[in-house]
């Protein structure tokens, strides 16, 4: 998603990545007694490799140039090393390599017990319910636009976060420049309240507010969000029920932004969506997601439907399908067909 920085090309830090993991896991295997049978000797709890591999198909069936047009993709080919160390200590560092090896997550932190972890480094910061998930665990192919125009981005910073008696906390300070040095000596804050009720009626309730702040000229907003010429303030908040066979999310999105392209006036960028779904097997779902989102100033709301199907095949694979149909404010509307297959440890 982002290039790596600095003099050292994204090249050489994935060959002294595959170096590090198999000199890890080479130390690790000589150091314990070898047992042919159990290829998971060479993983400890200060050493593990996680991967999400994804391949896809769009089609798009207006002939046009929606959702790409019509395209075989890798949108993630991700490898990911963590690990907890002596006295509370982790690590984690994943990088993307689907189409040029990118750095996502790179961060130590520490854990003094579940009511507050630290962390700092490069990290996905804890936001908004559609952007916290992996790709590999999204409901859908694709999240909710109104997360890719206001905060679908990684940051360089420190944050904390801990469970408390169902309440779930996150707050951080970060550079606001992605995963890029500050260029303006000024942060950006991100904070995200949570409560959870486990043994509610229907099932696992979880209800949320959030928020962010800062000044951040020269940087995009989310990941294909405007271009920011200074402030920006978001703030939302979402609801997720899952029950046995049943599942029901919404989530409300808003940011007051100074962009390039309206100077001497703030957007206002807001969205929304709701999502449901009904489990016809344990390893089948239907869904169906209605997601709309617009600039005040600018003048322009559009719509989007989805309906998906969601496949396990085994604990590591997934198939999901998804319909969607482009409702803009002007123009004709876009009809277009996803396919994604992957496997995730």
């Amino acid at each position: 998603m982002y290039k790596l920085y600095g003099s050292v090309s994204g090249k050489e830090i994935l060959l002294i990545l595959l170096v590090f993991t198999l000199s890890a896991a080479n130390s690790m295997v000589h150091g314990q007694e070898e047992t042919a049978d159990d290829p998971s000797a060479i993983f400890s709890d200060a050493f593990r490799v996680n991967a999400l591999l994804q391949s896809g198909f769009r089609y798009s069936l207006n002939d046009d140039d929606f959702q790409g047009g019509r395209t075989f993709r890798v949108p993630n080919a991700r490898i990911a090393l963590s690990g907890a160390i002596e006295n509370g200590f982790f690590y984690r560092v994943m990088v993307n390599v689907a189409n040029e090896p990118n750095l996502l997550d790179a961060y130590v932190g520490y854990s003094h017990n579940n009511a507050f972890r630290l962390k700092a480094g490069a990290l996905k910061p804890q936001q908004t319910q559609d952007f916290i998930p992996s790709p590999g665990d999204t409901d859908f192919i694709d999240r909710a636009n109104i997360t890719g125009l206001l905060v679908q981005s990684w940051e360089i910073g420190v944050s904390a976060e801990g469970d408390i008696d169902g309440f779930y906390y996150f707050g951080g300070i970060f550079n606001g420049t992605r995963l890029s040095d500050n260029n303006n000596n000024s942060f950006y804050g991100i904070a995200r309240l949570q409560y959870t009720i486990d043994d509610f009626s229907y099932g696992n309730l979880k209800v949320a507010l959030q928020g962010s702040h800062g000044d951040s000229p020269g940087v995009r907003s989310g990941s294909n969000g405007p271009m920011l010429r200074g402030t920006r303030t978001i703030y939302g908040g979402d609801i997720r029920l899952e029950g046995d066979q049943y599942l029901f999310a919404a989530e409300y999105l808003a940011g007051d932004v100074e962009i390039v392209a309206l100077p001497g006036e703030k957007e206002k960028i807001s969205g929304y969506y709701l999502t449901g779904g009904y489990s016809l097997t344990e390893s089948t779902m239907l869904l169906g997601r209605w997601q709309s989102w617009g600039y005040r100033e600018t003048g322009f709301r559009d719509n989007q439907v989805t309906f998906g199907v969601n496949t396990d095949f085994t604990n590591l694979s997934i198939l999901q399908f998804n319909f969607d149909t482009y409702l803009p404010d002007e123009g004709d509307s876009q009809l277009g067909l996803s396919f994604l297959f992957q496997i995730q440890f």
